[in-house]
């Protein structure tokens, strides 16, 4: 087939109808994140991510979280809470990555709470760590879930695809950085109802 190449045009970005443009910006960020989170994972895998740490108390990361969330909440119908232990001792952290647990586990509180519902941060300080916990008021936690939700690209509810509902990775990230500041993390079911993720940070030295 001797057919001439160039007789056949080519589509340029340009000549995309524009209700098409916002569907493939998405998709690109979609992969971007998970290019990303998919790095983030294999740098803590080889044991060579980088800490930048500091020592700080967490009041005021837990009220730039909350801020980041709350358009999100209202939209859930969904009320935030901080209860910080008014010692606030500084812990030894990497603030960025710190930030990011925080915002991935409100995130899912949000999204599993009831509507008009409570997520709360709790802030609790011990003898040598301090422990942080985002709870909810929603269903709890299944024991099944409990064992599988810190796994990589499992999610609780399999009609959320990653299109809306993320590929699975925001809490094996979450509990690789608490993990990488010697903390651990884990989930459970609160007194009354709802779900508790908690993990702890070090004091600062």
């Amino acid at each position: 087939d001797h057919r001439d190449l160039h007789s056949f045009p080519t589509r340029r970005s340009s000549d995309l109808p524009d209700e098409y443009l916002p569907a493939i910006r998405g998709q690109t960020e979609i992969l971007s994140r998970l290019v990303e989170d998919l790095f983030e994972l294999a740098m803590i895998d080889a044991g060579a991510l980088t800490l930048e740490l500091q020592d700080a108390p967490l009041g005021p990361l837990v009220s730039g979280c909350l801020g980041a969330v709350e358009a999100e909440a209202r939209m859930h119908n969904v009320r935030l809470e901080s209860r910080v232990d008014p010692a606030d001792p500084a812990v030894r952290l990497a603030p960025e990555k710190i930030e990011r647990v925080l915002l991935n586990l409100l995130a899912n509180a949000v999204r599993h709470a009831r509507p008009d519902g409570t997520v709360a941060i709790v802030v609790e300080p011990n003898a040598d760590h301090v422990l942080v916990a985002v709870e909810d008021t929603g269903e709890g936690v299944a024991p099944e879930t409990q064992q599988r939700m810190f796994d990589r690209f499992w999610r609780e509810d399999d009609s959320r695809t990653r299109s809306s509902g993320g590929a699975g990775l925001g809490l094996a990230i979450s509990q690789g950085l608490v993990q990488a500041h010697g903390g651990k993390i884990w989930a459970e079911n609160r007194t009354g109802g709802g779900a508790r993720i908690a993990f702890t940070l070090p004091l600062a030295t």
